[in-house]
């Protein structure tokens, strides 16, 4: 199942409208396999409550987007697509860079997926803003240390870490990261 900060940032997905120009749905059909990867799993979606196939690629497809890109350049690229990626027609979600997450509704969000069958474990609901926290404050390290030293001169590292995870972006980027990856075959040891 989707992480605290994942599921908080699915909605925010959900809310700008994303899936009105990505898809998330890989078609068994070699064109779209040659281009993003493996074809879509039924099992990819079985805790996707709405899922996020789409029905258009204005934009490409997401559904092997996780670890496809660094951090930063998902921070970069929600905050000004057409400098990270010449051509792009997608709009900026600048935004998202200066709007807190509310995340006072984790705990219902939990449990309420709970009863659509995803299983988090019983009394998860209490622990998921720790583990929210938690993550957002990885991805917000990883995104500062990515940064151009130059971008960020005269600032303290430690207050613009603590400032950028509790952004929406936070959250946005930690739902990218992770679409795809639960079919990902892991190295043997």
């Amino acid at each position: 199942p989707y992480t605290p900060l994942e599921l908080e940032g699915r909605d925010l997905y959900i809310r700008e409208g994303c899936y009105n120009c990505h898809s998330q749905l890989i078609r068994p059909l070699r064109f779209e396999t040659v281009r993003y990867g493996e074809y879509s799993k039924s099992g990819e979606f079985v805790y996707d409550h709405p899922f996020q196939w789409g029905s258009k690629r204005t934009g490409p497809d997401l559904a092997r987007e996780g670890g496809l890109r660094s951090n930063i350049w998902h921070y970069n690229h929600m905050f000004r697509p057409k400098v990270v990626s010449p051509g792009s027609i997608m709009p900026a979600y600048t935004w998202m860079h200066d709007n807190d997450l509310d995340v006072s509704l984790i705990e219902k969000k939990i449990r309420a997926m709970q009863t659509m069958g995803v299983p988090y474990p019983k009394g998860y609901d209490k622990k998921a803003l720790k583990d929210l926290r938690a993550q957002a404050h990885a991805i917000a390290v990883d995104v500062i240390a990515n940064t151009p030293k130059s971008a960020l001169k005269g600032i303290s590292i430690k207050e613009k870490t603590r400032e950028i995870e509790k952004k929406e972006i936070i959250a946005m980027i930690a739902y990218l990261q992770r679409l795809g990856t639960d079919i990902k075959v892991k190295p043997s040891k």
